[in-house]
């Protein structure tokens, strides 16, 4: 699926993404948790297109075999920073969805951003925990660069860095 870096895209996205998941007999509950990570995927790879000035399309690919599911997220931005990522990982699981949604409205309340909507720029708020919340929701989220010359790189300081790619992997047998 191709899709501009517009916010109007995650609606296309997610329809489809359910189409797909409902012929292939996932169960609602499973649904709503790879379109949620997947949602914030979308979202954060919009975001860093946006933000580095990239009108590229943001390529969006997901296999689905048996009770697996993988998906992977193309984008054209600067890619999450190493520092980003570690902070990410370190932080804490909150102890609870009380605690959860106290920390987001916390960070939420200092943080915006202006994103394209149907074209036009609007006010989102960005919760910048796209990240906790994918790893929360998927079995497994890898985070990739894709670089000049054609090579993937695992490195977030690799200077050749021409957007970022974002893989989710899902297994209702597991749930």
């Amino acid at each position: 699926m191709f899709l501009p870096p517009d916010l109007a895209s995650i609606r296309e996205f997610r329809r489809a993404l359910r189409q797909s998941l409902e012929e292939n007999t996932f169960i609602s509950k499973d649904i709503q948790q790879i379109e949620l990570a997947a949602d914030e995927a979308l979202t954060n790879s919009i975001s860093a297109n946006y933000n580095s000035s990239s009108e590229e399309t943001i390529i969006c690919r997901w296999i689905v075999n048996n009770s697996k599911f993988t998906l992977w997220i193309v984008d054209y931005g600067s890619g999450l920073k190493k520092e980003k990522i570690e902070e990410q990982i370190t932080e804490a699981k909150p102890s609870s969805l009380q605690d959860f949604l106290k920390r987001v409205k916390t960070y939420q309340e200092g943080k915006c951003e202006v994103l394209p909507n149907r074209g036009k720029l609007t006010q989102h708020r960005n919760l910048g925990k796209g990240l906790l919340i994918m790893q929360s929701l998927m079995d497994s989220v890898k985070i990739m660069y894709h670089c000049k010359e054609g090579r993937i790189s695992s490195d977030p300081t690799d200077s050749s860095i021409r957007g970022s790619i974002i893989e989710l992997a899902f297994d209702s047998k597991k749930h």
